[in-house]
């Protein structure tokens, strides 16, 4: 149930602080730090220290993403639904690794910052190269995706909100990790700026259906079953 007022607006807090990190830090980070190898990655930050302290800061907001999938999955239907249960699982899961990631944007800072650059350069290069690391990495990456877009088509089945909504949240996906993967940085901060879109609305319907479940109503249109 939506009820609770505060947990209404944690929901639309995190939603909207996740996604608007996510956007920020990419816009904000120096040659995007996280690409290249060790050493690449220490010298990108020559003269960027300010922006990379502000992007370190902003990781704290990309964290959000792990709960947001929580109230993803509940506008998704994850109650009735199973595609919406596991897309929740899945993306819940794979947020899990967004911690193993955004831990090298410190790494990277304090490597630069370090007289010792060749001691700093080889404790970065273990960590990336870490088992456990490159794991997380790839399960973090892969499994979001995989995540999002099976949520999105559950909000489309719902019929609880605008396609558009349910549209964005899976092709946010897709464009993210291309427009990463190929290095274009327009397509990654226009999928930024969809997800942001996406999880507004998302926020919007949290509070419509916290006044629903208070009016005895549990849902606007009945679902579809998945």
């Amino acid at each position: 149930m939506l009820s609770s007022k505060w947990r209404v607006t944690a929901g639309a807090c995190v939603l909207l602080a996740s996604a608007i990190g996510q956007l920020a830090q990419y816009v904000v980070a120096p040659a995007h730090v996280s690409s290249g190898t060790a050493a690449d990655q220490v010298a990108a930050l020559a003269g960027h220290g300010s922006r990379i302290e502000l992007s370190i800061w902003l990781d704290l907001l990309i964290l959000l993403v792990i709960p947001a999938a929580l109230y993803l999955g509940l506008l998704a239907g994850a109650k009735t639904s199973k595609l919406a249960t596991v897309g929740t699982a899945v993306t819940f899961a794979g947020s899990l690794g967004a911690g193993y990631l955004l831990a090298l944007d410190p790494l990277i800072y304090f490597a630069s910052q370090t007289t010792d650059h060749a001691g700093a350069v080889e404790l970065l290069s273990a960590y990336e190269s870490s088992g456990i690391v490159t794991f997380m990495v790839i399960a973090g990456v892969l499994g979001t995706t995989l995540g999002y877009v099976l949520l999105g088509i559950a909000m489309i089945r719902t019929r609880r909100m605008p396609i558009w909504v349910g549209a964005s949240v899976a092709a946010a996906a897709v464009l993210e990790i291309a427009g990463q993967g190929a290095g274009v940085e327009a397509v990654a901060i226009a999928a930024y700026c969809l997800r942001l879109a996406a999880f507004g609305a998302c926020a919007v319907a949290l509070y419509r259906y916290a006044r629903l479940d208070q009016a005895g109503v549990t849902q606007m249109v009945a679902p579809v079953p998945v």
